[in-house]
């Protein structure tokens, strides 16, 4: 039985400060939203959903001349200030750099651009948004030969992923 004397020690009581605590806490969360592939929304791991395509099949595929796209979904600002895939199609998944506010008009644009059979391959700094990305093409539009390339054209920086990957480590193509 809870008395007055056991309700001083829950969360609950711990007034201001413990306040404080969870307004930041739960405004990270919101922030951070699809930061690592999931959606803070649905609760969604996004990477374990889509098709991925490595290194060395993009190697072949363009030595084989093969007919592919590929589509930065970074922002505007980060295409431009942190370099690219020459030749790449800039389809911003998010509106601003890695904000978690979404391009409405994405999957919309990319039925504009390419047809559901296309082969694309998304690229953006670790794989996160393109992720989410390719998962709304498949999804919403239909799209059916969706990749991801996995570390983004960065590479990941966060424990429990390998280091050195990304399409820069790769040693791919790139245009400042």
């Amino acid at each position: 039985m809870n008395t007055a004397s056991d309700s001083a020690t829950t969360p609950r009581s711990r007034g201001a400060a413990g306040d404080v605590l969870r307004i930041t806490v739960l405004l990270g969360i919101f922030l951070c939203g699809g930061c690592a592939g999931h959606s803070a929304a649905d609760d969604i791991d996004y990477t374990a959903l889509v098709k991925t395509v490595d290194a060395p099949t993009i190697r072949q595929w363009m030595e084989e001349g093969r007919s592919f796209s590929i589509v930065d979904v970074r922002s505007t600002s980060e295409y431009e200030n942190d370099g690219h895939v020459p030749d790449v199609d800039l389809h911003p998944y998010s509106i601003y750099n890695r904000d978690p506010m979404r391009n409405e008009a994405f999957v919309e644009e990319m039925e504009v651009a390419f047809e559901p059979d296309t082969t694309i391959v998304l690229i953006c700094s670790h794989a996160m948004r393109a992720s989410q990305a390719a998962h709304d093409l498949q999804r919403k539009a239909g799209f059916t030969n969706v990749y991801v390339f996995p570390g983004g054209y960065e590479g990941h920086h966060m424990k429990g992923y390998p280091s050195g990957d990304g399409w820069k480590a790769a040693g791919l193509p790139l245009e400042d």
